[in-house]
């Protein structure tokens, strides 16, 4: 009985680690910023040789990029997380590990990720560094002092397709900054409905994320910002298809995409709320999947 008690326990904590390991790092997130890296990659190789060992090197070396800033973000927001409905249970905010276990973790990943990275090119690693730099160091610190703080969290954020692009082709192109752009853009109305759900919970924590009068959130500049943002995106979606590099049914498919896009960021615009934050937020969610899968797609088309 003992024995079985003390494996259960030990089974138990193991698992309370991994749950707090995966909380540290963000691992949805961090996921969901590498899936948007690797398809960039797979759009900019083109016609080159296509190997399952890159994609694991660069899944691996962005994960691992992505993960160390994200802890780095929660070493130096753990104070304010305890005072956020959404963020006080995180291992750092709650004790359950410690700043000095954090940054080791951190430190661990960032030379190992940036090492994975540097076997494609010093673009890649040049960029992975970028992106790790700018999100811990001047996006963190940007969040309690205004909502300029959303414009450049977004270079960071963007950078992934970038660094996709310059591991395929060795070099900075004009796919590789138009994709960039797009996913630049992509992030605005992305955060905006999430700064504008969370409002109350991040004024706790002295976060100035979107634009605030009389003491709320400034809905209409808000939405007007979301509009401009969405309507980017729509001449945008073509640029790839005039690049040559994907099929006019793709970039059209993209386009539809920005523009459901638009309209959603149109109806948080005309009737801010709940409701219609909610469907540009999850609406949000597949359009860069989605959009980056058909001009990859699209390209199959062409080069065969």
């Amino acid at each position: 009985m003992k024995h079985q008690s003390a494996s259960r326990e030990i089974t138990s904590t193991f698992s309370q680690r991994l749950t707090d390991l995966g909380a540290l790092v963000k691992f949805r997130l961090s996921a969901t910023v590498v899936l948007s890296s690797v398809l960039a990659y797979m759009v900019a190789l083109g016609a080159g040789s296509f190997s399952w060992w890159y994609v694991f090197v660069l899944t691996a070396g962005g994960f691992l990029t992505t993960a160390a800033a994200n802890v780095l973000n929660e070493v130096l927001e753990k104070d304010y997380d305890r005072q956020m409905e959404r963020t006080r249970t995180r291992p750092l905010a709650e004790g359950r590990l410690s700043s000095s276990d954090a940054l080791l973790i951190a430190g661990f990943s960032s030379i190992g990720g940036i090492t994975l990275l540097a076997l494609f090119n010093p673009w890649t690693a040049f960029l992975g560094m970028v992106s790790l730099i700018s999100y811990a160091f001047v996006y963190t610190p940007l969040k309690r002092v205004g909502p300029v703080a959303v414009l450049v969290g977004a270079i960071p954020g963007a950078l992934p397709a970038l660094i996709g692009c310059a591991a395929a082709e060795g070099q900075i192109t004009l796919l590789g900054l138009t994709l960039f752009t797009i996913q630049f853009f992509w992030q605005l109305p992305h955060f905006y409905a999430i700064g504008y759900l969370g409002y109350e919970d991040y004024a706790k924590a002295g976060f100035k994320l979107v634009p605030e009068r009389n003491g709320t959130v400034d809905a209409k500049t808000l939405g007007r910002d979301a509009v401009i943002a969405a309507i980017v995106l729509v001449p945008l979606a073509a640029v790839p298809y005039y690049l040559g590099v994907t099929s006019i049914w793709a970039a059209g498919l993209v386009v539809l995409l920005s523009g459901v896009f638009l309209h959603f960021a149109l109806a948080f615009r005309a009737q801010p709320g709940r409701k219609s934050a909610l469907g540009m937020m999850f609406f949000s969610f597949a359009y860069l999947p989605l959009a980056f899968t058909a001009y990859w797609i699209g390209q199959q088309f062409i080069l065969n």
